[in-house]
């Protein structure tokens, strides 16, 4: 049997001492490392704007590794590691219905999704018909961004079929009555009660895409039940069309008249069509 020496096991001793000493003292968190939560008032700094604003000529500034001051790109090594990472590839297994995986955008903070990204530039997307739902996110997002910074613009994006009348009229209620001036710009289409709240934005912030369509036409509504819940709803949607039409006059400057001979069917404006009758400020330019 051989038996080590107390000397020959002295090092080894210190060297677990010596290493489990050096663990203990490291620190739990990055020494460089910063809150993920900013202030109200530095929070729009810390976030690079990726989208370029239709009121001004400036570029978009865009993740570079200039800006950022960190690699965004991965080396060979890196890349192979990251490939064959167990990490790195998403499987379908039957039976099982996988939850779709939404972008994502890599920060210094963190990777963040596109709808994180949009709030944190102060723009809301629309671009689902407008119901009671809808309507809460959007005003919730509207306060809270009117809460964080009270002097800058907040921009409203549209692609949006319509939606309900009383859902539509809450949403421009928080928009006129925040401090920030809210914008909109209208992709793709904006019909019904959708062109109502494009052209409810602020005037000379109020904008289209070339190719964009806007419909506007007035109220629909439905009656059923007794005769005096008929009557009711009738009068209702009378109401309800006097007060759009009102609300499209302000917007336009357009007399009363003419904004009834619009919505009195469905009336379908290309972007110079909306611009001229006063429902937008401007159009956004494009290649083509």
């Amino acid at each position: 049997m051989l038996l080590s020496s107390p000397a020959n096991t002295l090092p080894s001793v210190k060297m677990v001492a010596s290493a489990i000493t050096g663990t203990s003292i490291m620190p739990v968190s990055f020494r460089h490392q910063t809150s993920s939560l900013p202030s109200s008032r530095s929070l729009r700094k810390n976030v690079v704007s990726v989208l370029q604003s239709p009121y001004s000529d400036s570029s978009a500034i865009g993740f570079s590794s200039n800006k950022l001051r960190i690699p965004l790109k991965l080396n060979e090594h890196e890349s192979e590691a990251f490939t064959n990472s167990r990490y790195g590839v998403i499987e379908a297994k039957e039976g099982i219905s996988n939850p779709p995986i939404m972008p994502a955008v890599i920060t210094p903070g963190g990777a963040l999704d596109l709808s994180t990204v949009l709030f944190r530039n102060r723009i809301i997307f629309i671009g689902t018909p407008i119901n009671s739902a809808v309507a809460q996110k959007v005003i919730s997002q509207l306060v809270t961004l009117a809460t964080i910074d009270e002097y800058t613009d907040i921009l409203i994006y549209l692609n949006c079929p319509g939606g309900s009348t009383y859902a539509v009229l809450a949403i421009y209620d928080c928009m006129s009555w925040i401090k920030p001036k809210v914008g909109t710009v209208c992709f793709g289409a904006a019909a019904s009660q959708g062109a109502l709240l494009l052209a409810g934005g602020e005037k000379g912030m109020r904008y289209a895409m070339p190719n964009a369509r806007i419909m506007v036409h007035q109220p629909q509504s439905g009656c059923g039940g007794h005769v005096e819940d008929v009557r009711r709803q009738v009068n209702e949607a009378v109401q309800s069309r006097q007060k759009i039409d009102s609300m499209y006059s302000a917007f336009t400057g357009q007399p009363i008249e003419k904004v009834q001979q619009y919505t009195e069917r469905d009336r379908f404006l290309s972007a110079s069509e909306a611009m001229e009758f006063g429902l937008i400020d401007g159009m956004l330019e494009t290649e083509y």
